[in-house]
């Protein structure tokens, strides 16, 4: 058992930044329980964030929107930042300037969860992964707690969770470059993959690659590490040497590896056979044997668990998530995938002929991968956001491509144009969302939306 973190009874704290989401609320909510006095701060305008405002509100805590600047840290001795605040916020470069505590809702909760932590992290496949581990955890009977980067945070969930209850977290590279302030990591800590993202941010691969890499050097020698084997780019920035914990490698040529659409391991006897499993994709087959892996590593977990967790498990919102079937078009929100990488994957997911909905803000990355999978499997492109012209012009020639327009209903209304029975319509951007949306779910919702208004 690791210390529990100090008690913040009396402590003022500073929320920074409340978001759409859960985490500003329920760190307010978390923060307001031990007895601390709490102010939020988000630079948005209130009109955007009007259900969270009258939630934390309603908790007892003090709002202020708008621009940001060192006066919120007058009387404050704690500043709990949003994994979405930029490391090098001014608010929080003068709170360390003044000597003050700076944290996250992730370090709060690691500090004092009393249940085994799974954590779950890489450059795509970080939730699907992280839902597959948790329904095969829960296949035993335990209380199995989900969340982090997926799901709402737990950290005001502290006391429902019990010493004897299991705990699986996503945890975003944001998330876990905090973590080196209180030195902590789960108990078992698992890679999905590595490639560049989130580069706008980080700088380079490198600085990206170092923030995931403390969940594995933060790891205690009793610890487990689940690694690809067979990831060169992990392995080039020194996951497979990180930390002290004993190592279970997965892939091809590992003890844990796929064969077909079999699941192979260590004592497992025949293959577990992943052919009856709802999510598409080999891809998705990869994560289901990642998640095996970390999942047999807890004491009482057996393959017949991880089979009926894996055949078991659902397409997650906007990640290959089928919406709707109109005049013979099967319309698929892929929203989540925001890299080339990803997008890449869903291309060869689908299991019908394809128009691709593709662009979006871009993050810092090549996307010629993306370009020239599309040429060998989208059937027709039409473009989004503002790479949107980019991306039509370098697959001029190559691939039909018709601009989206302005609007998702109006991309939606020009994939239906282009779409025959039997095809599928698949938004799969391989960009980021922000140019248009608040968020890759917001921008898979007006999606849907487009879709259903098809009849």
């Amino acid at each position: 058992m690791r210390a529990a973190g100090a008690s913040l009874a009396g402590a003022r704290a500073l929320v920074l930044g409340l978001g759409r989401f859960s985490g500003g609320v329920e760190t307010a909510r978390f923060l307001l329980a031990q007895g601390a006095e709490v102010l939020v701060s988000d630079a948005a305008p209130r009109s955007g964030l009007e259900e969270s405002a009258r939630e934390a509100e309603a908790l007892g805590a003090q709002l202020v929107f708008g621009p940001q600047s060192e006066t919120l840290l007058a009387g404050r001795d704690l500043v709990v930042a949003s994994p979405a605040i930029p490391f090098e916020h001014p608010v929080l470069a003068a709170a360390e300037r003044l000597g003050l505590t700076v944290t996250s809702e992730i370090n709060l909760f690691l500090e004092r969860v009393r249940a085994p932590v799974l954590g779950v992290t890489g450059t795509k496949g970080k939730s699907t992964t992280a839902s597959l581990l948790a329904g095969m955890l829960a296949q035993t009977g335990r209380h199995v707690h989900l969340g982090g980067n997926v799901g709402r945070a737990l950290v005001a969930r502290l006391a429902e969770i019990g010493a004897d209850d299991l705990v699986v977290l996503e945890l975003s590279s944001f998330q876990l470059w905090w973590t080196r302030r209180i030195g902590r990591a789960p108990q078992v800590a698992l890679l999905t993959n590595l490639f560049p993202d989130h580069l706008d941010r980080h700088g380079t691969l490198a600085e990206y690659a170092a923030a995931k890499r403390l969940m594995f050097e933060q790891q205690e020698p009793g610890d487990v590490a689940v690694l690809p084997a067979d990831d060169a780019t992990a392995a080039e920035h020194g996951f497979l040497g990180a930390g002290p914990a004993r190592r279970i490698l997965y892939g091809a040529g590992a003890a844990y590896r796929l064969e077909g659409a079999g699941l192979i391991g260590p004592a497992s006897g025949a293959a577990r056979d992943l052919t009856g499993m709802h999510l598409w994709g080999a891809h998705n087959r990869r994560n289901a044997l990642a998640a095996a892996a970390a999942a047999l590593q807890v004491p009482g977990v057996s393959w017949d668990h991880v089979l009926a967790g894996a055949l078991a498990a659902q397409a997650l919102p906007h990640r290959l998530e089928p919406v709707a079937e109109v005049h013979g078009v099967l319309y698929v929100d892929d929203s989540n995938a925001t890299t080339p990488q990803s997008a890449l994957q869903a291309l060869e997911a689908v299991p019908r002929p394809s128009i691709v909905l593709v662009g979006g803000k871009p993050k810092g990355v090549d996307v010629t991968p993306l370009i020239e999978g599309l040429v060998r499997r989208a059937r027709a492109v039409v473009t989004l956001g503002t790479s949107g012209p980019d991306v039509a012009a370098r697959l001029a020639g190559r691939v039909p491509v018709v601009d989206g327009g302005p609007d998702m209903a109006s991309a939606v209304a020009a994939a239906a144009r282009l779409a025959r029975p039997g095809e599928a319509v698949v938004l799969s951007p391989g960009f980021s969302s922000l140019d248009q949306y608040l968020s890759f779910a917001v921008r898979g919702e007006h999606f849907r939306a487009a879709v259903l208004a098809l009849g």
